[in-house]
């Protein structure tokens, strides 16, 4: 019973963002480019990076990113 509570525990924590700054954002466009843009000016405007995690094409385009701040050294 302690082993399924641990299991459990361990797959609860690593389903968790470890980057709560992080946000995710959605562009909609009639090009790739266009919805790129999109988001990287957004992520210009906030002073963070982006990262596209995903896109599709039904007529246009949807892109997902998510902003994350910039790392500084």
């Amino acid at each position: 019973m302690n082993i399924i509570h641990r299991l459990t525990a361990a797959t609860f924590l690593s389903l968790l963002s470890f980057s709560p700054m992080a946000q995710i954002v959605t562009a909609v466009d009639s090009t790739i480019e266009g919805a790129e843009e999109k988001i990287s000016t957004q992520a210009s405007k906030e002073g963070k990076s982006y990262e596209i995690l995903g896109a599709s094409f039904k007529n246009r385009v949807y892109m997902t990113a998510e902003l994350t701040p910039v790392n500084k050294k």
